[in-house]
């Protein structure tokens, strides 16, 4: 008589998780999921070949820029962001400066030494600036 019994484990259900390997999960996912990509986009192309050569309005450009003009404006508030706390440095290193040279006592030091962090913090601002 012949083996009847199974050869495989057939289908089964397994824990579903995320695949730890990026190459492993690229692969079980462009074998999984239906996925297109196209510039400008899939459906203006395929509209367009439907339609004849009829101009199909296509907002991939528009997307574009809206993203343009929303990095450009972070950036614009970061910048001014940086500068405000560079000037609130300055105003501080004015001060203390002012204080060293007035004061001839014990604190001389310290404030000396809060010159010296203010100044180290103000190079910073510069260096993260540019």
């Amino acid at each position: 008589m012949a083996n009847t019994g199974k050869k495989t484990r057939g289908r089964q259900n397994i824990e579903i998780k995320m695949i730890e390997n990026e190459d492993d999960r690229l692969i079980t996912f462009s074998k999984r999921k239906p996925f297109t990509f196209g510039h400008p986009s899939i459906e203006s192309i395929a509209n367009r070949f439907l339609n004849g050569n009829i101009h199909v309005i296509d907002d991939t450009h528009a997307l574009i820029e809206a993203h343009r003009i929303v990095r450009i404006n972070k950036l614009i508030w970061l910048y001014n962001e940086v500068k405000r706390q560079i000037d609130a440095s300055n105003k501080i290193q004015k001060v203390l400066a002012q204080q060293i040279t007035s004061e001839i006592d014990s604190n001389c030091w310290e404030l000396y030494e809060r010159y010296s962090h203010f100044s180290k913090l103000l190079d910073l601002l510069h260096i993260s600036r540019s």
